[in-house]
């Protein structure tokens, strides 16, 4: 079948079996036992698992208890991303709501890079600061972990990277669930998801009859951080993102709240990774990430400008992106296993979303690339069935800096050394995988619908299924043969579509199709690959189709 945007359907049932069973049966969801489907259907907090089953739990929180008896001064550190941001908010409002002297630092993306730094050691031993807790970073940063231990700082990682040869000796617990060591039962936990086992741990020892009341405050900021940082929704991960998302509307975060009031309807996990998600990522992209941070923190009274503010950042990320990913599309050369793009006028902030872009567009590994003069600053993508952090790390005698996960990695690397390192990770790649071509993007169909059959009680079945994500994707329809009444511009810039059915029962929104006008507007019938979902107007809910590919 072909498709205007050229891509590859696979339909997994045509059968007359109901829609639930269909769903169960191709998400492999009918051969869970009683408690995994109890876990899957009707998360709840008996579903996380006891923090103390991760390596390091226990001797981290007998330290952080002592600096709480002794008044010692802690640091929070994190990253600029949502996930770090998320992950230090999390940690500082508990900590001080349990009477902990804590602050925090965050790095600054092109001034300071990823990671706890020497500069920042010296800082806070200025300070007197006796112990600090990262977060979402840190496993790798094994020399500036070593340089707080000579200056009398401890220090206690908890972070989710990949988890390299070389990790940090010089330290009270290294908190990661990838660590072989871990034992930990879930290994793909967000930054943030380990930043709420750490308060877990240290509630259930101060709290043992209320931890769980006390915790359910903070579980909104480890979803925010979990689905904007593409985690898989399974496991853990799913309690933890719909526990939150109930959580996000009542949030004890002035911001969050603020950020959220009025705006959207029945919260999920496309307004936390589209609406939520970019604009706390914004700060740290286009300036610092303390702005981010600063709404998480701030009392009501100081939100307005925070929020004017991030809405400028945002603005300029979405206009400086698109003017990129534009001029990557037409000079990468899309005949190579790796698709490289480097500019020296790009932002640092948007190489990983110019790369990720890349990398959804032709099937292949990206790296967007920051060109410095002597450095190169760079961030990477991959999809699904490559690990681009195992190749870096095959790669690494070149780099001044990396790391990252399976699908999204980063590194620094000396100008004068990037070609052979070009030519080496291209033959480190052909070496595991072989020849990489452009695929187009294969979507996976559920079934073939009628019109007729979407319904109110449809729509009821689809929702049990959510929060959609990583490893739990939106389910896709294929519409056949869809005689439309009528085909118009949705919008004034010519850029998309909306279909007329006979009934006019839904709204059926083909966004980006605009190019297509007067292709579709001649024909008399088509099939539409489709996702359902629903919007309210005037008080009334209206069921809507959002078109994600055209066969004619």
């Amino acid at each position: 079948m072909q498709t205007l945007r050229g891509n590859i359907l696979s339909i997994a049932r045509e059968s007359d079996e109901p829609l639930m069973t269909k769903l169960l049966v191709n998400r492999w969801l009918d051969r869970l036992d009683e408690v995994q489907h109890e876990e899957f259907f009707h998360p709840s907090f008996k579903h996380l698992h006891d923090p103390y089953l991760m390596d390091g739990m226990d001797m981290a929180v007998e330290r952080i208890l002592r600096a709480r008896e002794s008044k010692e001064r802690v640091v929070v550190f994190g990253d600029y991303d949502v996930d770090g941001v998320s992950s230090t908010a999390l940690l500082v409002r508990f900590f001080a709501s349990i009477g902990i002297q804590v602050s925090y630092r965050l790095p600054h993306r092109v001034h300071d890079g990823y990671g706890l730094k020497k500069h920042f050691i010296d800082e806070l031993a200025e300070k007197d600061v006796k112990l600090i807790i990262t977060v979402d970073c840190g496993t790798r940063d094994v020399e500036a972990i070593k340089y707080a231990y000579s200056k009398g700082i401890e220090v206690i990682v908890s972070d989710h990277h990949a988890v390299p040869e070389e990790i940090p000796q010089e330290v009270i617990a290294i908190l990661n669930p990838k660590i072989r060591e871990s034992n930990y039962p879930f290994s793909s936990l967000s930054g943030s998801g380990v930043a709420l086992k750490l308060a877990s741990a240290v509630a259930m020892k101060l709290f043992p009859d209320t931890y769980e009341k006390i915790i359910m405050e903070y579980v909104d900021f480890a979803c925010l951080g979990t689905i904007a940082d593409c985690m898989p929704l399974i496991g853990e991960n799913r309690t933890i993102a719909s526990l939150g998302l109930q959580r996000l509307e009542s949030s004890n975060s002035s911001g969050l709240r603020k950020l959220i009031e009025g705006k959207y309807k029945d919260m999920d996990a496309d307004i936390v990774g589209f609406h939520i998600g970019p604009r706390i990522n914004a700060a740290g992209r286009m300036d610092s990430p303390y702005k981010a941070l600063s709404l998480l923190l701030a009392w009501e009274d100081k939100l307005d400008s925070i929020l004017a503010e991030l809405e400028d950042l945002n603005s300029k990320r979405k206009t400086t992106t698109e003017h990129f990913i534009k001029h990557a599309m037409e000079v990468v050369d899309r005949d190579k296993g790796i698709l490289f793009y480097d500019s020296t006028d790009i932002e640092h902030g948007i190489i990983g979303l110019i790369a990720g872009r890349l990398t959804e567009a032709f099937g292949k590994p990206a790296i967007a690339l920051k060109n410095e003069g002597g450095k190169l600053v760079a961030s990477c993508r991959s999809p699904e069935h490559i690990s681009i952090v195992e190749l870096l790390e095959e790669c690494q005698e070149y780099f001044m800096a990396f790391g990252g996960h399976r699908q999204a990695a980063g590194f620094t690397i000396l100008a004068d050394k990037f070609e052979e390192f070009k030519k080496t990770i291209e033959r480190k790649l052909a070496e595991k995988h072989g020849a990489i071509s452009t695929k187009p993007k294969t979507l996976r169909v559920e079934t073939n619908l009628m019109l007729s059959e979407i319904t109110p009680d449809f729509f009821k079945t689809l929702q049990v299924f959510k929060p959609f994500g990583i490893g739990n994707p939106k389910p896709l329809f294929l519409i056949r043969d869809f005689a439309p009444v009528g085909v118009d511009y949705l919008g004034k810039d010519g850029k998309h579509l909306k279909f007329l059915d006979h009934w006019q029962k839904f709204s059926i929104n083909a966004f980006g199709f605009g190019e297509y006008y007067e292709e579709l507007r001649s024909q008399k019938d088509m099939s539409l690959v489709v996702e359902i979902s629903e919007e309210v107007w005037m008080g009334r809910k209206k069921i809507v189709l959002n078109v994600r590919d055209i066969i004619v």
